[in-house]
């Protein structure tokens, strides 16, 4: 399967980026390649995510991160559609 980022979801990188980069930009342009790296390697196992209560839409946990990973499945793709720190709320209207 492809994995395809949205725009929600690249802007949600370009944040982390900007973020974590007032501390380090080592540290998070390392971290923003993890996560696209473990959200690539839902390819190998889109169903590895639970469910949420938002339809069509699964969440993983990257380890050690502490970031959700928000992605649906549509045909043979895989859309990750939010990236967000655990320790943030959603926001009404996310995954659109």
């Amino acid at each position: 399967m492809k994995v395809r980022f949205t725009r929600p979801a690249q802007r949600d990188l370009v944040r982390i980026h900007a973020y974590v980069s007032q501390e380090s930009p080592e540290v998070a342009s390392r971290l923003v390649a993890r996560l696209i790296e473990r959200s690539r390697q839902l390819a190998e196992s889109p169903l590895e995510g639970r469910a949420t209560d938002e339809p069509n839409t699964r969440v993983i946990v990257a380890p050690r991160l502490r970031y959700f990973i928000f992605y649906s499945i549509v045909a043979d793709e895989i859309h990750i559609t939010h990236i967000r720190h655990t320790s943030r709320r959603r926001p009404p209207g996310w995954n659109r």
